[in-house]
């Protein structure tokens, strides 16, 4: 355990995993700490004695104390320590690329619903992507692969530790699945109390794969085919960190000439 929270609840780590014989992960992270500390004491006492002890079936604990199994949960926990993102908060260097990556779940993304493996859209950038940045900021490898239809380029994927990756934005807030089939879709959590410059890091890497501009006029749009509550919400958000208007409306959210500015967003237009 670290003596240090970030915005990613490590029990909510846990819990993302299937517990097995247990309730969820929380609850076998929990019995193999305990058994871990037992043993650490008690370095003379067996797998048997241990059980006894803590009233721990010994089937569960004895690859643990005998050999070098752990749950799922608990090296999930431990991979997401070493890079650093559980103890990440606002202002942190660690936490800026997750907050990215958040924004691109939303924006140009997903996050597989069985494995959590996440997979993020590249942006006209291409390879100069700030996704690319962003994943090489969290301590990442990735590939590059195209998506299964030519229309719609290519995405950056995690190669190792890409599903714990995937595990802690879902915990931030990140959807897992499509995004289409979520009703209830809000934005993440964390951004309600976030200082300006988190958010605005936010607004601006969603609007690097959304926005849409308009050659007869300085507004940008974003299209959302998602619950009018998200349009709003998302509307509001960019206002406040642009402090000019953006709007909500069917399927649109519209950002103004003002707000554009203010965001610094410059025309760009495709052929």
């Amino acid at each position: 355990m670290n003596d240090r929270d970030g915005l990613a609840d490590e029990r909510a780590l846990a819990r993302t995993y299937d517990g097995g014989a247990y309730e969820d992960g929380w609850a076998a992270t929990l019995d193999y700490q305990a058994v871990m500390r037992y043993a650490s004491e008690h370095p003379n006492k067996g797998s048997h004695a241990i059980s006894t002890a803590l009233e721990i079936p010994r089937g569960r604990i004895r690859p643990w104390v005998d050999g070098d199994s752990k749950p799922d949960a608990v090296r999930g926990v431990e991979t997401a320590r070493k890079h650093g993102w559980l103890e990440a908060t606002y202002g942190d260097p660690e936490f800026a690329p997750l907050n990215t990556l958040v924004a691109n779940v939303f924006s140009g993304g997903s996050i597989a619903t069985e494995t959590y493996m996440p997979s993020f859209a590249l942006d006209r950038a291409g390879e100069d992507s700030h996704v690319v940045d962003a994943l090489e900021a969290v301590g990442l490898d990735y590939q590059l692969a195209h998506r299964d239809s030519d229309d719609r380029g290519t995405e950056a994927r995690p190669t190792e530790d890409g599903t714990v990756l995937g595990r802690v934005l879902a915990v931030l807030g990140a959807p897992v699945g499509p995004k289409a089939e979520i009703d209830d879709l809000t934005l993440p959590w964390y951004l309600e109390d976030a200082p300006h410059e988190t958010k605005e890091m936010f607004v601006l890497a969603y609007l690097a794969n959304r926005a849409l501009h308009q050659r007869e006029k300085r507004t940008v749009q974003i299209q959302e085919q998602r619950p009018k509550s998200y349009r709003d919400e998302l509307a509001a958000l960019i206002q406040d960190v642009a402090g000019e208007r953006v709007t909500s409306g069917e399927r649109m959210v519209t950002i103004s000439a003002d707000a554009a500015r203010s965001l610094g967003i410059r025309p760009q237009f495709s052929d």
